[in-house]
């Protein structure tokens, strides 16, 4: 998931593509779909692989599984990424897949997958918010309102949901919006730190790194549950489609178009995960699902400065036509 992760990355969360061109391409609007279905599934496979083998089990073992498909695809290519600079693949294995992928693998053991990732697509709420503490950003009334609107959606999803209130449930919401924050300081520092590594090799590296530095984790919280052929299945799929074929993907849409364009994977994503928490797992779409993910949209909309043209300004407007038309600034 991420990210977006499942999640996924936010505007202006990661690096920018030296050359980036505005256009969508059909194959970009493809990849982007795909990554919304197999972000979206992640919720699903977590819903179902955490419970039986233990939640920073199945974050390890999604790793180790992109990790060993990564390698075998681009492990040559990836030594010389990695060379010199093992402890910036080390934070950002930390920070773009060990820490959000076992939040989100503790999340869905107790949330149903559709609020786990409705929150998970807070990540350009939690950029925003770090840049104007961190980086000295000045927030605009678009922003401050989109952040505002945000905090509303998770109170809407998580107060108005039929979840038993207590630590459990307190525990799981804090993992929850645990791993858009760790996204979003990811993203920051890939930005700033490793813009020039290819897509490929910046995946195979983050996910290996997070896949050793989990090991430990998982194996002090004691022995793996014996999954079923659900679980199995739902490992698998995590690991190979959700994981090693989808972060290359992201990075290379990212760099061939901008990051507000590559951003929209963060609308798509929720959607996926409702519709399959629906058709698979039975999970029913009650109105605090509806009115967050309204809540989510209005607020991803600000933030990201993608709004109807009719309440935004003529320059703000004519961008919004731009990104309807597949045209694209961040």
């Amino acid at each position: 998931m991420s990210v977006a992760s499942v999640g996924a990355p936010a505007h202006d969360a990661v690096m920018a593509a030296p050359t980036t061109r505005r256009s969508l391409s059909f194959i970009d609007l493809g990849s982007l779909l795909y990554l919304g279905a197999v972000w979206g599934a992640v919720f699903l496979f977590m819903r179902i692989a955490a419970p039986q083998v233990g939640p920073v089990w199945a974050a390890d073992i999604r790793l180790a599984i992109g990790a060993a498909v990564l390698l075998v695809i681009a492990g040559r290519r990836t030594v010389p990424a990695v060379r010199g600079r093992v402890v910036d693949f080390v934070i950002v294995g930390a920070l773009f897949s060990a820490l959000p992928f076992t939040f989100i693998a503790i999340a869905t053991v107790t949330l149903p997958a559709g609020i786990a990732a409705l929150l998970n697509a807070a990540t350009p709420l939690f950029t925003a918010a770090i840049g104007m503490a961190f980086l000295g950003n000045r927030p605009s009334m678009r922003v401050i309102a989109g952040l505002a609107v945000g905090v509303a959606a998770v109170v809407v999803l998580v107060g108005w949901s039929p979840l038993e209130p207590g630590l459990t449930t307190l525990v799981a919401v804090a993992a929850g919006l645990g791993a858009p924050a760790s996204y979003a300081v990811a993203g920051n520092f890939v930005r700033a730190k490793m813009r020039d590594v290819e897509p490929t090799e910046l995946a195979t590296g983050m996910v290996t790194a997070g896949a050793l530095l989990a090991l430990p984790v998982a194996i002090a919280s004691g022995a793996p549950g014996t999954p079923n052929l659900e679980g199995v299945i739902s490992l698998i799929g995590v690991g190979v489609f959700s994981t090693a074929l989808a972060w290359p993907v992201f990075f290379s849409v990212l760099r061939r178009t901008t990051a507000t364009a590559a951003s929209t994977v963060t609308f798509i994503v929720p959607a996926f995960a409702l519709a399959f928490a629906a058709i698979v797992l039975g999970e029913p779409v009650g109105p605090e699902l509806v009115v967050g993910f309204g809540l989510i949209l209005v607020s991803l909309s600000l933030v990201l400065g993608i709004m109807p043209a009719s309440i935004r300004s003529p320059i703000v407007g004519r961008l919004h036509a731009d990104l309807k038309s597949g045209i694209s600034r961040p």
